[in-house]
This record gives structure tokens, C-alpha cells and sequence, in this order.
């Protein structure tokens, strides 16, 4: 079954209400969020998993030093999510925060 760009969409928007960290409790209001792609040749194999993305919000709201911390399985859907990351932004703030993290969940059910 192929995910359309708004099933996938709303599939990842309903992970992240649930995948808020501490570091999102410092009212960074989200302004931009990109949905990451499911992997080609992982949807082909039938490759599900997980992949947890920790980043800094500078003071402009832009992205900066987004890393994969956690992934399963290891390596499968980084790019993905850090291709999508770097399409976020916040409300411009005072200082940048540190520590920002988001869990994007990958599922091919329906």
C-alpha cells in the first residue's frame, strides 16, 4: 500500500503530539514543520522503525545541529528525518534551546 504525502503527514503529526520532550516545554512555538519521505527502498522491503532527531533552535528559529541520537532499525530513515528537521522552524526567541528532541515513527499499516 503507498502512503500519500497527507496520510504520511498525519500519521507523523500524530507521533510528535505524543513524542514531546521536557526541552519543548520552553514554549518554542512551532512556525514550519516538514514531513519526512518514506524511504523508497525501505517502503519496498517493507521496512518500519523509528528514528529520534535531537537538535538545537537558534535564536532566529532555524534549525542548527540536528543529529540522529536513536534509530531503529539503525540507518534506515536518518536522511529522511534530518531532510525534514532542517524544514522546521520556531517563533524567533531571545536565546537559542538546546536539547530539542522529536521522535518520527515510520509505519506502513494502514
Amino acid at each position: 500500500m503507498k502512503k500519500t504525502g497527507t496520510m504520511f503527514l498525519a500519521a507523523v503529526m500524530s507521533t510528535m503530539a505524543f513524542a514531546a520532550t521536557p526541552a519543548l516545554a520552553q514554549d518554542r512555538e512551532r512556525t514550519a514543520v516538514e514531513a519526512p519521505e518514506y524511504p523508497r527502498g525501505a517502503e519496498r522491503r517493507g521496512i518500519e522503525g523509528f528514528a529520534v532527531v535531537e537538535y538545537t533552535v537558534a535564536e532566529d528559529g532555524t534549525i542548527a545541529e540536528a543529529t540522529v541520537v536513536e534509530a531503529e532499525p539503525e540507518g534506515v530513515f536518518d536522511r529522511a528525518v534530518l531532510r525534514a528537521i532542517e524544514g522546521w522552524a520556531y517563533a524567533p526567541a531571545p536565546a537559542a534551546t538546546a536539547g530539542m528532541q522529536q521522535r518520527f515513527d515510520f509505519s506502513l499499516g494502514g
